[in-house]
């Protein structure tokens, strides 16, 4: 997980973190649509695994940068965050921890994004190849960071 003292671990955030931006970016301006959002896996991951609420806050502005760079507007990352943000809350407090979850998490920002945001206010209705590759883009992405931070978090078997 992310450490408050280590500069190390900061520093790779950080890194991390422009680079899913510059890829997203990148997805959006050379290929025209964005595939793969890595940045919204990544806020998925921090909001259900992460109680540093200054690291979601800087993910929430970049995702509002993106948004505004794909559409123009700043609130329409607000209809995707908010809800994520209530549910991961919700999954990280009450719930038992499961990587289950993070999916749950990351499909329901990836259908909000879709059919709430690019759909009912933008009018654009996606077709169904473009939606199977979103969908099938973040289970991938999704999935890795799962599966990263079982391998960061794995001790041997010493008390």
């Amino acid at each position: 997980m992310l450490y408050v003292n280590e500069t190390k671990q900061n520093l790779l955030y950080l890194g991390t973190t422009i680079l899913f931006l510059l890829v997203d970016l990148g997805q959006f301006f050379f290929i025209g649509i964005s595939i793969i959002p890595l940045l919204l896996c990544l806020y998925c991951f921090l909001i259900t695994h992460n109680p540093r609420y200054s690291l979601l806050a800087i993910l929430a502005f970049l995702l509002g940068l993106e948004s505004f760079c794909f559409y123009n507007s700043l609130a329409l990352a607000c209809t995707v965050l908010v809800p994520l943000s209530i549910l991961g809350i919700f999954f990280r407090k009450n719930l038992y921890p499961s990587s289950v979850h993070l999916i749950v998490l990351s499909l329901m920002g990836i259908m909000i994004q879709i059919y709430a945001v690019e759909g009912y206010f933008l009018h654009i209705w996606p077709t169904d190849h473009y939606t199977i590759m979103r969908i099938s883009g973040t289970l991938l992405i999704t999935t890795c960071f799962s599966l990263t931070i079982n391998i960061w978090g794995m001790q041997d078997n010493r008390a």
